[in-house]
């Protein structure tokens, strides 16, 4: 699927400024439609990190709901986490260990 998506010239100059940086970090000259996909995907996932609620109840309240709705989804997509392990926190991954432990006592 093609989308055009209309910015502003100062924009655009961060924008294609930017991919300087970018592909000196990935130590590659990147494709730019490529750039921008991980752009936009890094964005959305700051944005929803941004979004839980200080009341943590309220988020686990949210997980289990989703879990009545679609079961099928919630656990394989927390078995991809748990199988992953990389690109988690020391804190994540001590929780994770404790909850294995929880369940293979």
């Amino acid at each position: 699927m093609e989308i055009v998506i209309k910015v502003s010239e100062e924009e655009y100059r961060m924008i294609i400024n930017f991919k300087k940086v970018y592909d000196t970090v990935i130590e590659a000259e990147s494709d730019f439609n490529d750039y921008m996909r991980d752009i936009i995907r890094e964005g959305l996932d700051k944005m929803l990190s941004d979004l839980p609620p200080k009341n943590v109840n309220i988020l686990l309240k949210t997980l289990q709901a989703m879990f009545r709705e679609n079961p099928e989804f919630v656990c394989n997509f927390i078995v991809q986490i748990l199988k992953k392990g990389s690109g988690i926190s020391k804190e994540e991954e001590d929780r994770i260990k404790e909850i294995r432990g929880h369940y293979i006592a």
